[in-house]
């Protein structure tokens, strides 16, 4: 009975785990589109007032989207909480947890304030800055 029930909270994991890729993949589809913006802005010489709005909002756009997220990475968690409590009934012994991604990334979290520093950090990091920081730029420039 656990066997099955292991099965399909593994699919599950696998499911929600594969939405959780997808949901990076959009997040890529949005700073695409915030170069669309800021080239459409500079061909049709848009205030540059506007153009920043709009990749303001588009980079807040991207911050919901993270969130969406995020959330799936805590029903995942929900999911190998589970599988490590089955595994242990299942086997009578301490668990080999092949489903813990998630939830030791979710052990590594702290509190509030720190948690909001991280969102800021990751904001700032390259891969997610870098690309409204340059459109911005030109944004502004042009």
């Amino acid at each position: 009975m656990l066997t099955d029930s292991n099965n399909l909270l593994s699919q599950q994991w696998l499911s929600l785990h594969n939405d959780h890729e997808q949901y990076e993949r959009y997040a890529l589809l949005i700073k695409l589109f915030a170069i669309v913006i800021t080239l459409t802005s500079f061909v049709f010489s848009m205030p540059p007032l506007i153009t920043t709005v709009l990749l303001v909002i588009t980079w807040l756009l991207e911050g919901v989207w993270k969130t969406f997220q995020a959330r799936t990475a805590s029903a995942i968690i929900t999911i190998e909480k589970k599988l490590i409590e089955n595994e242990v009934i299942e086997e009578g012994k301490k668990p080999v947890t092949y489903y813990s991604m998630y939830s030791q990334w979710q052990a590594n979290r702290r509190d509030l304030n720190t948690l909001f520093r991280e969102y800021i950090t990751s904001s700032l990091k390259p891969t997610v800055l870098f690309p409204y920081l340059l459109l911005l730029m030109l944004a502004i420039v042009l």
